[in-house]
């Protein structure tokens, strides 16, 4: 229901039923990442970055969790640490979907304040 609420942007649910997971299921690492994405949407970083570090510890530095995380950086206004976090995704699954819209995505708030963009 978490991943359900997210997609239909109700941040609030989605967060709601993340943490429920998290709760019953410590090691769900999908809920971690959910629970840490819903967070940034409802603009919780500390809450945020606390659930990317149990995912981290869980799985590992992932593309998805990097990516996760770059897009965090990104809404945070932090774009030289979103840029890192998103070249890393990219190096580790060239190609992906996601993480190359979240490229291009910075990639326009990058060159509007004349920083170079990320080669996609």
């Amino acid at each position: 229901l978490g991943k359900v609420h997210f997609v239909r942007v109700q941040f609030g649910l989605s967060e709601n039923y993340n943490r429920s997971a998290v709760e019953r299921f410590p090691k769900d690492q999908e809920a971690w990442l959910g629970l840490a994405a819903s967070y940034d949407q409802l603009a919780r970083f500390k809450l945020a970055d606390r659930s990317y570090k149990r995912a981290r510890a869980l799985i590992g530095e992932t593309p998805a969790l990097l990516n996760n995380m770059g897009y965090s950086q990104m809404l945070r206004g932090d774009l030289g640490k979103a840029k890192r976090y998103l070249v890393r995704a990219q190096q580790q699954s060239p190609g992906d979907v996601r993480i190359t819209s979240n490229i291009e995505e910075l990639n326009v708030r990058l060159e509007k304040i004349g920083r170079e963009p990320i080669p996609l």
